[in-house]
């Protein structure tokens, strides 16, 4: 029965990352399971087996976006990968940063770094993850995991940010105003990069981007 589970949950898997290229191809409200099927190699009949509708595949969809959203903010702040409450992740965030040993500066270029990266390797997932924005104002599931989603980056980066500023690293600022400013600085940042193709210099806009984001939040 265990088996049985585990190659069930690998499966859907598979189905969910070719759905995840197919939306990145041809757009969320245009992908169909035959779509799918092809991007997987499988037949219609086993997407169906699994999904029974589009909705039901493209809800998966939803939910594995937000979850590499979410890895790649642990991934950013330096995060376990085993905490998942917004709170323990604010505390543990609160109470790291707190720390003077624990270089600030050091943790903005890693984690653009990071970040610009993950563009660079994954920017069918950026394409996805604009699509998906675009479904908030009419889909009720997508705008509810977005807003959770929006609010857990916002909140761990205003608790950094905090911090920070506790220390006399940062300037005192709105925690929350200067999160959402520097989240959707990165943000940006991103997707003119996936638009262009990539035809600016990776380590020159990490570069550029770190040092705009260093000049706005230190002292």
């Amino acid at each position: 029965m265990v088996r049985k589970i585990e190659f069930s949950e690998i499966r859907k898997e598979e189905l969910t990352k070719a759905a995840i290229r197919s939306v990145a191809l041809k757009g969320f409200d245009l992908v169909t399971l035959d779509d799918v099927a092809k991007e997987a190699g499988f037949s219609k009949g086993i997407v169906t087996y699994y999904f029974k509708t589009r909705e039901e595949l493209l809800i998966s969809v939803v939910r594995m976006m937000w979850a590499n959203l979410l890895d790649m903010t642990r991934d950013a702040w330096e995060l376990p990968d085993q905490i998942d409450d917004p709170e323990e992740v604010y505390t543990r965030v609160r109470e790291y940063y707190a720390n003077p040993k624990v270089d600030l500066i050091a943790v903005i270029k890693n984690g653009v770094n990071i970040l610009v990266s993950m563009f660079d390797e994954n920017r069918h997932i950026l394409r996805v993850t604009g699509e998906l924005w675009c479904q908030v104002p009419r889909n009720k599931m997508v705008a509810e995991l977005s807003t959770h989603m929006q609010e857990v980056i916002i909140g761990t980066t205003a608790v950094f940010i905090q911090a920070g500023a506790k220390r006399g690293v940062f300037k005192k600022r709105n925690p929350q105003l200067a999160a959402y400013i520097l989240v959707s600085t990165i943000t940006g940042a991103a997707f003119s990069h996936v638009v262009s193709k990539g035809s600016l210099d990776s380590k020159k806009l990490k570069k550029e981007l770190t040092d705009h984001i260093l000049l706005y939040l230190c002292k």
